[in-house]
């Protein structure tokens, strides 16, 4: 059995050869301000967690620290 072919027009076989970068669009000045609003929230949530974590893993030092004294003068 032969499939047959699917008629497709010129136009629309000449589009789809198109190479898609020609179609590209350099962003608007909203669109820059968006991205680079979301970065800055992005490293500013980063920098909180790490700060959070640093407190922590600090507390839990002091906290061993005070533990090991309390020990040796028993």
């Amino acid at each position: 059995m032969k499939t047959e072919a699917k008629k497709v027009p010129s136009s629309t076989f000449f589009q789809n050869l198109r190479p898609k970068f020609l179609d590209w669009e350099p962003q608007t000045e909203e669109e820059r301000a968006l991205e680079a609003k979301a970065r800055i929230e992005a490293k500013e949530a980063e920098l909180k967690r790490v700060t959070e974590l640093a407190k922590e893993r600090q507390a839990e030092k002091a906290s061993n620290t005070r533990r090991y004294r309390v020990q040796i003068r028993l």
